[in-house]
């Protein structure tokens, strides 16, 4: 599923209009509080997910540096499942992206069963009961006041769930007031939807597991984009969240000289 679209042209063509009058002094910018959000990575740790796995390490800190840019104060905790003891467990708590690198490099891909719900049941700290004797849990250290992202990367559907279904999956993001996304290599559909209906939607899992690493680079940097805008628009729609409580918003204005640049600019290419 590629990113570039005519509504991120739009809105390249709206945002540079805005830098320009800002800098001959027509718009002045808010300084905007801090939006928080904790990010966790639940990753594949099938046979195949090898490559993915490097690439997610080597450009954490790309993605990283673009929501802070945006004005995102971002942790990351990284979770891992599918290995050959199945069971999801936790690689790394809430923690800056060069320490979710250092612990990304104990990743393996060594499994073939991939029990994505459950996984994702267990990233949100819901106990899983049907893996032995003693119920296993994430415990993640989750922030009141950021906004909660769960972001998947696999390379199959869900299979091998002991826990949890898709249902029950969607009731724990809704309950948390969490986004959800998927990296995935297809568009299976539990998955999808899943993402779709919790403020995400599905990414291309091939750019993430390419040996090129301009197409890996250029990919992070357009999901980390795609990130950072969702992380805004959860505010814009939430604004009475906890994450949300101090986030500034655009002004009407900014709306108004908005529409105002793209006239201009229609009636610029007309002559």
């Amino acid at each position: 599923m590629k990113l570039v679209n005519i509504k991120k042209t739009v809105v390249n063509i709206g945002g540079s209009f805005i830098l320009l009058l800002s800098l001959f002094g027509v718009v002045t910018t808010a300084q905007a509080a801090v939006i928080k959000t904790d990010i966790v990575m639940i990753v594949d740790e099938s046979g195949s997910m090898g490559s993915v796995q490097t690439n997610l390490r080597n450009n954490i800190g790309l993605f990283a540096s673009i929501l802070t840019a945006g004005g995102v104060d971002a942790n990351f905790a990284l979770v891992g499942y599918g290995n050959s003891a199945v069971v999801p467990r936790v690689l790394t708590d809430f923690t800056s992206a060069s320490d979710f690198a250092v612990a990304a490099g104990n990743l393996v891909a060594s499994g073939g069963t991939e029990p994505a719900f459950d996984a994702s049941g267990f990233a949100l700290n819901q106990p899983l009961v049907n893996y032995g004797a003693i119920a296993v849990e994430a415990n993640l250290s989750f922030r009141t006041d950021a906004v909660s992202n769960l972001i998947l990367f696999t390379d199959e559907d869900s299979n091998g769930d002991r826990d949890f279904d898709a249902s029950g999956v969607d009731s724990l993001l809704k309950q948390a007031n969490a986004l959800f996304n998927v990296v995935l290599d297809f568009a299976y559909p539990e998955l999808v939807d899943l993402a779709v209906n919790n403020g995400g939607q599905m990414f291309d899992l091939s750019l993430m597991n390419s040996t090129d690493q301009t197409v890996v680079e250029q990919f992070v940097t357009d999901f980390a984009n795609e990130k950072l805008q969702e992380t805004l628009d959860f505010c814009a729609t939430n604004p009475n969240d906890p994450a949300c409580q101090n986030v500034s918003v655009p002004e009407p204005a900014v709306v108004i000289l908005f529409g105002a640049g793209i006239l201009l600019l229609m009636r610029v290419r007309r002559h």
